[in-house]
Formats: C-alpha cells, structure tokens, sequence
C-alpha cells in the first residue's frame, strides 16, 4: 500500500511540475553521456577526450571534466543530459552487455564482455566490487557558475526484499578557479535470497583550481562496503526445476526467500579510503610588455599563450582493509574437500570450530614528480612530450601461522616513464606512453592509440586504433593467501609475469536521419593468465589464451519508434581457463515523444541475453569469481518493460523487472548458483538543482 501511494505521489508531483515549468534552461546531468542529448557546439568546449593543460579555453557556465591520475591532465567530457534509458542506470545489468553479479544491487560483479573487464588491482578483493568504489580516475571533476545539486532515489521491491540506494552530489565555485565538491552513495539491499544482502556507503570530497598557471586537484573518498553472504543457493533445481521430486520433498513453497542456500551468518566487510592531490605549475611567463606610448610601457597577458613546459607532482595515499567473518558452524564442511587437497586438513585435536575472522589489509603512498614539455609551445613542436618518476611505497598484512597475529610485508616499486602525445588539431590525435619498475625489470607497460576524422559523403566518419604490451608482475594477494581454511605462499606458486598483448579499435560511420552505427573489436594474447579453477583455487595457465571480440553498436530510428541494438561476438581458445559467451546482446524497443512539447516520454521493453557456456561461480572466502565446468548456462533472455519521464529538472521512471521470469528452460542465472532477481517492480527519480 505504502508503495502505490508513493508511486501516485510521485506521477502528481511531476504532472505538477509540467504545468508550472518555465522557461529557465535546461541544465545537465553531468554524470550520463549518453546518445538524444543536447551536444554543446565544439567552440563552447573541447572536443570530448581532449586533454586540455591551460584554463584559457572559452568555456559554457557549467562543464565537466576528468583527469589522468598519474599526471593530473583534464580530459573535458560533454555536459549531455539523458534523455533515455534512464530505468537502466540504476540496473546491474545496464552496466554491460552482459553482467555476472550476486542478484542484489551493491553485490559483487563481473562484466561477461572481457575487453569491459578493468585490469586487476593491487588488492584484488576490491576488484569484484568495482562498480561501487571510486578511484581518482573516476571522479568528474566541475565548474559553474551557479551551485549543483542532484539527488538520486530508487527503490525496489519490498518488505524482506526491499532495496533501496540514494545518491546525492553538491558542486560549487568559489570565485572563478575553485570549486568544491561533496558525493554521497548509500545502498540498503535486503536481497530476494536467503542470507543475501548488502549495506553501503561512500562518500567524497573534491576540489579543483584552475589558475593561469597553477592548477590543482584534490581528492578524498572513503568507502563502507558489507554484503551478506550466502555462498549461493545448495540446489540449482529449485530454479531449474522445482517440480522436481526432490525439490517437493522439502516443502518449497515457490518463493526465493524459501530457497536453501549453502552459507549462514556470514559477512565480507571492506572499508577503504584514498587521499590524492596533484598540482600542476606551468613554467615561463605568460606576461608581455607592450607599447602603451612614447614614454610609458606596461605589461598584459599574452594572446593564446602556451606555457613551454609544466611541473607536476602528485601524491596519493591509499588504503584498503577487508575482513571475512563467519558464524556458521557448518563452514567447515564445505570447505573440508579442498583443504584435504591442499594437505592442510587439521587433525581431531585442532579441529576447525567452524568459525572464521580472516582479516587482510592493503596501504600505498605513491609520490610522482613530472615534467611536461607541452604541445604547441612553439609552432614546430606539434606533440606533448612528458617524463615522470614514481615511487610507491606498498604495505600489506595478512593472517599469520601463528592463530591471533598478523604478518606485515613490503612491496615497493620504482617506477619510471613518459608519455607523447598530440591532443590538439581534428584529423590526427595520438598518444604513447611506456613505463618500467625499476625494482622488478620485467614489469613494464607500453601502451598508444591513434584517432583520425575522416569525410564520408560530406559527413565526418571517426576512427581510432589502440594497442598495448604489457608484463605485469602478479600482485601480492595473487603471490601470497592466508586465511583459516586455504594458505598459499609466493614461495610456492612461484608465479610468472603474466604477459598481454592487444591491438584493437573502433569506426564510427556517418549518423543518418534513421541509423548511428559503431563497430569495434579487438584481439589480445595472454600468457601466463592467473585464474581459479573449479576447485575454487588459483592457477596460473602456462600457455597462450586468445580473446577475439567484435562488437556492433546499431541505433535505428523511424519517427517516435526506436530499436537500439548492442552485439557482442566473443571467442577465447581456452574456455577453462577464460570462459566466455559466444553472442550477448542487449536490444532496447521503444516509444520516443513529448507530452505537452516539453515533457519526454519513453515507453518500451529491452533484454539482456547471452548464449550458453561454463558460467562462473563466485567464491566468498577469496572474493574471487572461478571457473566450473558442473553446468552450462545461458540463453535466458533478462526482460524489462519500462516508463520513462524526462521533464527539465526532473527524471523519473518505473519499470517491471525480469518479465521472463519461469519461462523456457527457466536458467536465469546471472552466475553459477547465484540466479537472477525474481520479478519484481522498481521506480527511481533523479532531481537536480542549480540556482
């Protein structure tokens, strides 16, 4: 009841809005880039991924930008305000193609497209949980004129079930060079399964300020993640087939909540925080004396001045802390089978209790001193050329043999290289950068892309190539476990440098009246690729995997109706070691028009599907997602039939979650033992203000 009444309120409130809207200008959501957007003409601001070093760039009175971690450079996005697709923004599956996760929102995930993969981290147990954290790199940086606000709700479900998340964001300027801001996240999800829910928060502190010749950004974030576990749900027939007799032998009543699952009373808890600032002086002057008379002279800043090279130093601090907890006493015999082959089976006298608290900890302090000779400086210097220097000093902790202590390691590195690059001009843009721990001598990156504007039929066709070779020395956690039940040491495994080599790219043909068309693939070669076998434990294969994918990107469009398409072809030569779908799509059908010519309304249905394969697990105890080969999975299409509502400052949506749900061979599974929401109705709305 208290759910329909809030729906009806919300329909008033934005029904109230149509008749009393203005005529004040739209503003922008900053965070969504997405197509049906107002496009800011390319005089207003740079081209989108432009790295831009000066503050002399004629600017709207509202733009938004990143920065490249390690070097502070703006990378200026276009300020779009989305129009569409709003419903899928708040859905784990609208983060990919095709996405693996626990069900719940919050839950740990894993993109099922590999190139959508992000490489792994230091601490590979925040890697599962990357669409929640935030790193420097994935702050939007702003700059108004006015105060920015947006506050995010959506909810779904209800009692037992229900989930809800909250997202808040404030920006404003302090003069003309600084800005300040503050974000807030919090997800409460109870989850549809058994002993299956999350409960986080996160939140940031930024500010930046852009100077004739100083700029400067800052950084903190603090993030609070604890998701219940479950372990997965102990018989994959109450989802497959639950008139099965055994099944009916245990009195399931057909409802998720009933569905017995092989974990209790159990917790993964990270909390974590990064501290970055970088600066940026730019070096010369970028005054110059002019004749103001014959007897007086005075000074003035120079027209379109280019500093002829800049001083950058950066510094950031960062840690990260991750306990696994359990109170279940039948722990012990599920992970019984695998310790007996790991030759770690105690004996009667120590016996495992069936109680866990493994704690394992991260630290970083990373200082980087550049200096940057910039493009365009002097009319024959027509690239960027930058060399840095970096040192991080790595901390980590684990549990040791001892029950109750805890051992403390060092890592550090010592990391050298540059960057070339040309940002500036339309038909030609590239960038190449190489770097190499001075401490590990085969652990080295070299990465470049290449981008051109080509005209096709009197309309522009955008390309652009990358590809990268990389070595990259496992990280600690990879070399080095420890917990109560699994124990490896770097002694042991003796890992190899896992070895990349990609080359990849992209065409965006000619948008016409009916179609917007991209393509795009890649193939990349992997040796030595760290991954968990169906045994739950790390491995590492010896040999070559090759990851082939092509992807088409095909909106089509015919007055208000809309099909937008996205297509994955996917092949990896060693389905045991990197197992993949061969096909995932996304399809989106919908109804595109205004109510009252200023209110935008979309109405339509998509699905996310993919066919069948080896379909990973995730395990608790490592936070990592395995391989298995018990069952394949798949060809179960996700379907959502939606309303959404755009309205100046106001968005909002409902939607009906998994309309699919029971149907054809009823494997909707998301990953191994982890099944897919059951159905369910959702509604979000998102309202900004700026004044």
């Amino acid at each position: 009841m208290k759910k329909n009444i809030l729906t009806v309120f919300l329909f008033l409130m934005v029904f109230s809005m149509l008749n009393a809207q203005n005529k004040r200008r739209i503003a922008v959501d900053l965070h969504d880039h997405k197509e049906d957007s107002l496009h800011l003409d390319q005089k207003d601001l740079p081209v989108s991924g432009t790295i831009i070093d000066t503050a002399k760039v004629e600017t709207p009175s509202m733009y938004v930008w990143k920065i490249t971690p390690r070097l502070g450079e703006r990378v200026f996005l276009p300020m779009d305000t989305l129009m569409t697709n709003f419903h899928q923004k708040s859905l784990v599956d609208g983060q990919s193609v095709a996405m693996g996760y626990l069900g719940n929102i919050g839950s740990p995930a894993q993109s099922k497209i590999f190139f959508d993969r992000p490489e792994s981290s230091r601490f590979v147990f925040e890697d599962v949980m990357y669409l929640w954290r935030k790193n420097p790199g994935d702050q939007y940086f702003m700059n108004t004129k006015v105060p920015y606000s947006n506050v995010t709700y959506q909810s779904g479900g209800g009692g037992q079930s229900a989930e809800h998340r909250l997202q808040t964001e404030l920006s404003m300027n302090m003069g003309k060079k600084l800005n300040v801001g503050f974000d807030f996240d919090y997800v409460y999800s109870r989850g549809f399964y058994q002993y299956l829910s999350n409960k986080q928060m996160s939140y940031d502190f930024y500010a930046s300020y852009i100077g004739d010749r100083y700029k400067m950004h800052a950084f903190l974030h603090n993030n609070n993640f604890t998701n219940v576990e479950n372990g997965g749900i102990s018989d994959m027939q109450y989802i497959t087939n639950p008139d099965a007799q055994s099944v009916k032998a245990t009195g399931y009543s057909g409802k998720s909540l009933d569905i017995p699952v092989r974990m209790q009373d159990t917790w993964n808890k990270m909390r974590g925080k990064n501290l970055y600032v970088t600066n940026r002086y730019d070096l010369g002057s970028d005054e110059e004396e002019y004749v103001v008379n014959d007897s007086t002279k005075a000074w003035r800043k120079k027209e379109n001045y280019v500093p002829l090279a800049s001083a950058i130093f950066t510094t950031h601090y960062t840690d990260q802390r991750r306990r696994f907890k359990s109170d279940y006493i039948y722990m012990d015999q599920l992970y019984e089978p695998f310790y007996k082959e790991l030759g770690q089976f105690q004996t009667e006298s120590t016996k495992y209790d069936g109680k866990a608290n493994d704690f394992m900890s991260y630290y970083s302090f990373k200082n980087t001193l550049a200096l940057a000779m910039n493009e365009d400086f002097r009319s024959w210097t027509k690239f960027g050329l930058t060399a840095f220097i970096e040192y991080d000093m790595r901390k980590y902790s684990m549990p040791g043999e001892i029950p109750g202590l805890h051992e403390r390691f060092s890592d550090d590195a010592l990391t050298v290289g540059g960057v070339l690059s040309k940002e500036k001009g339309k038909y030609l843009k590239y960038r190449a950068s190489a770097e190499f721990n001075l401490m590990e001598g085969n652990d080295y990156k070299l990465e470049g892309e290449i981008g051109t504007m080509l005209s096709l039929f009197g309309k522009n066709v955008s390309a652009k190539a990358n590809a990268y070779v990389k070595s990259i020395r496992p990280s600690f956690f990879q070399r080095n476990f420890s917990s109560k039940y699994w124990n490896w040491r770097e002694s042991e495994t003796n890992y190899n440098n896992t070895n990349r080599v990609y080359i990849g790219g992209e065409i965006n043909l000619p948008e016409l009246s009916f179609s917007k068309t991209r393509i795009s693939g890649g193939v990349e070669t992997i040796k030595n690729y760290i991954y968990f076998d169906s045994k739950r434990l790390q491995q590492q294969s010896s040999g070559d995997v090759q990851i082939v994918s092509l992807r088409l990107d095909q909106n089509l469009k015919t007055g208000i109706f809309h099909w937008d398409n996205q297509i994955v072809y996917q092949m990896s030569s060693n389905q045991d070691v990197i197992p993949l779908p061969d096909l995932s799509l996304y399809t989106n059908l919908y109804l595109k028009t205004k109510i009252a010519k200023v209110m935008t309304l979309q109405l339509g249905a998509d699905a996310h599907f993919h066919t069948k394969y080896y379909m990973p697990g995730y395990e608790p105890l490592t936070m990592q997602f395995y391989n298995q080969k018990d069952m394949k999975l798949g060809e179960f299409p996700v379907v959502t039939a939606y309303i959404n509502l755009h309205l100046k400052y106001t968005r909002f949506f409902l939607m009906m979650y998994n309309l699919a749900e029971g149907m054809g061979e009823r494997e909707s599974f998301s990953l191994y033992r982890y099944p897919v929401n059951p159905r369910i109705f959702k509604l979000g709305i998102a309202w900004r203000f700026n004044n």
